[in-house]
């Protein structure tokens, strides 16, 4: 008998408590990382950093809200964490931190109105920013972008470009929430992050000439492109430094309370 009524408790429907407000205001926290060059896995959830934000949605219908919000948070990686000996060897690493910006679309799996809980699914659009640095050998924090690690901007290599440090992204996430009491409900939500550049972690192509870099760029950039101790550069001038087809991503994990405004 107990577990039919614990059946009927989270599979049937019941009438909610009603706000005559349509605004929601949502703050989360949770946990970013991120996917690329520097990592081995799909979702290495052991390299999470703390992430932070909020929400503010206005409720269409029972099944839809719109929402727009803000996240901050930040993503590292470092080849010596991971288990494969080449990439040791590489000794790349980065950290960044990350903001973004983001508008979209909630659809409740069931209707708000009923059930005191329920799936959920999201996707929107957004903008996002990021800056990635490492640490030299005299412990220095170097910014990355502007030292073209991988030769974007020399005459050798016309079709790479400097990145950007704001672009665009297409999250899509999912959840669950539950309804705590009338006005206060808590979620849990998981998002994905499409972008649309391989230089997240600055890394991504291949060797370039450590003279030409430090005679355009300077010597942080030389330094910093390759860090293989007691390997002789000749030997990886042009191998792959990264991988194209191992495009990154990021992705947040996070509890979530709202309540009505």
């Amino acid at each position: 008998m107990k577990y039919i009524l614990l059946l009927f408790f989270f599979f049937s429907p019941s009438v909610r408590g009603q706000d005559n407000s349509n605004w929601i205001i949502e703050a989360f926290s949770g946990a970013s990382s991120y996917n690329g060059d520097l990592v081995q896995g799909n979702f290495p959830l052991s390299r999470p950093a703390l992430l932070v934000g909020g929400n503010i949605k206005y409720t269409l219908s029972p099944h839809f809200s719109l929402r727009g919000g803000v996240s901050f948070g930040s993503l590292y990686a470092n080849d010596s964490k991971n288990k494969d000996p080449e990439l040791i060897q590489r000794n790349l690493s980065f950290k960044t931190k990350l903001s973004e910006y983001s508008l979209g679309c909630e659809f409740n799996i069931n209707s708000w109105e009923e059930y005191y809980y329920t799936p959920y699914l999201f996707a929107g659009v957004g903008i996002y920013n990021f800056n990635p640095y490492a640490f030299d050998k005299l412990n220095n924090k170097v910014f990355l972008q502007p030292i073209c690690t991988e030769g974007q901007g020399l005459p050798d290599f016309p079709n790479r470009k400097k990145y950007a440090l704001s672009q665009l992204c297409l999250p899509i996430g999912v959840g669950f929430k539950y309804e705590l009491t009338n006005k206060i409900t808590l979620s849990y939500e998981f998002d994905y992050h499409i972008i649309f550049t391989d230089y997240l972690d600055d890394v991504s192509s291949s060797y370039v000439s450590l003279d030409k870099l430090q005679e355009t760029y300077g010597a942080p950039s030389a330094e910093l492109s390759f860090r293989q101790d007691g390997v002789p550069f000749k030997k990886r001038l042009g191998e792959k430094r990264g991988d194209l087809k191992n495009r990154d991503v990021y992705y947040f994990t996070f509890l979530k309370l709202s309540t009505f405004l």
